[in-house]
């Protein structure tokens, strides 16, 4: 049997082979990119790229240890494009409030812009802080993620 993306909760699988491929498309017309600040082209690989691997690979992870609907989830490192969170509010987690934490704060107005006036504007806030500063909030969520950048410097 080959390897595949399967989404627990559905009968749709993408062979290993075709998921791979349309990684290193993308990758390439990502690396093809003058620039990696938000515009439409970087927005819809970036969305591409999150739709067809990883927002999936963490609902899978996360409903293969029983958490499939949890009710506060943070994301630490959020950005001005909080793909991830969009993802899974609006493809797997459609009852879920999120809490995106990033340091600075241009790229929380940003990405506040993105859900204003959306069905995820109540049930998505960002918040701009250190966030060793908040750890002992972290404690009230269900389920925090990492962005791949997190502790990375803004400069």
């Amino acid at each position: 049997m080959a390897a595949s993306l399967q989404n627990p909760n559905s009968e749709s699988q993408i062979p290993a082979d075709l998921l791979t491929a349309r990684t290193i498309e993308i990758h390439a017309s990502i690396l093809k990119l003058e620039s990696l600040k938000p515009s439409k082209q970087v927005n819809s690989l970036f969305t591409n790229l999150v739709k067809l691997f990883i927002a999936n690979l963490e609902y899978t992870i996360l409903s293969e240890n029983g958490l499939v609907q949890p009710k506060k989830v943070a994301f630490v490192g959020s950005g001005p494009m909080p793909l991830t969170s969009l993802i899974m509010a609006s493809h797997h987690m459609k009852s879920t409030h999120f809490d995106n934490f990033d340091i600075d704060g241009k790229a929380n107005h940003m990405a506040r812009k993105i859900v204003s006036d959306t069905e995820f504007e109540k049930r998505m806030k960002f918040h701009t802080c250190d966030i060793l500063e908040v750890k002992k909030k972290l404690g009230e969520y269900d389920c925090i993620f990492l962005a791949a950048l997190f502790g990375m410097s803004k400069e």
